[in-house]
């Protein structure tokens, strides 16, 4: 309807409707295949830690890189968990709020 009373708008905004939807296409592909690859390679890392043990005869065949990203990220998130699971005083509701430090 818009188009009905604005003919001067005919001239760009489709061709710009229709360069945005494939460009939204392209990169939703491309996006999908890289969050594929990403959970195809976390699924290998698990798998080989699972199997092997990472000594001389059971040694891990993933790259040393991603292998001490993931353990950096384990420890980091160990972190957090340690730092949000401080006693609470308790009250007579139970639980006190505690000062942020």
């Amino acid at each position: 309807m818009a188009f009905n009373y604005h003919r001067e708008l005919q001239a760009w905004v489709v061709p710009l409707l229709l360069v945005g939807f494939f460009a939204y296409l392209m990169s939703h592909s491309f996006l999908s295949v890289f969050e594929v690859t990403a959970d195809a390679m976390l699924l290998c890392l698990a798998i080989d830690m699972e199997t092997n043990d990472g000594t001389a005869e059971k040694p891990y065949f993933v790259d040393q890189e991603l292998l001490t990203f993931v353990s950096q990220s384990n420890k980091l998130t160990e972190g957090r968990k340690h730092r949000n699971t401080r006693p609470f005083q308790d009250n007579e509701d139970g639980t006190e709020l505690q000062p942020m430090v």
